[in-house]
């Protein structure tokens, strides 16, 4: 997982809350609101951070939801592209657009599965 400059893993929590999952969770997901995977539904479903572990339904578990963290990729990512929940519900990374996402690449993926440094942003919708 390399990041714009640091061929390491890198990451920056400045802040996280606790979160009781309302479905099960891996780790290195975006989750929404109401304690299950995002979406770009909007609402409860919109981005709040990234799961720092993964839990069942009814686990308090640790979502970060500043700066950046390392993220699952869906699919190939590049450095600066914009990041939005993928469309299958998992949680995973998928890239976005100006006007539907949650946060940038701040390192790349080259693939599903990889783990990638996203920065975190408040959800936006056009």
């Amino acid at each position: 997982m390399a990041s714009q400059n640091n061929s390491g893993l890198q990451y920056q929590k400045r802040n996280a809350i606790t979160m009781v999952l309302m479905a099960i969770a891996a780790a290195n997901r975006i989750l929404a609101y109401d304690g299950t995977y995002a979406t770009s539904a909007g609402g409860v479903k919109d981005a709040q951070g990234v799961s720092e572990t993964g839990g069942e339904v009814g686990d308090a578990i640790s979502v970060v939801t500043d700066y950046s963290y390392p993220v699952e990729a869906s699919a190939a990512i590049t450095f600066g592209d914009y990041i939005k929940p993928a469309t299958d519900g998992s949680g995973r990374a998928a890239v976005g657009t100006l006007t539907d996402h949650c946060g940038r690449a701040l390192g790349a993926a080259a693939g599903a599965g990889q783990l990638f440094e996203m920065q975190i942003v408040k959800h936006v919708h056009a």
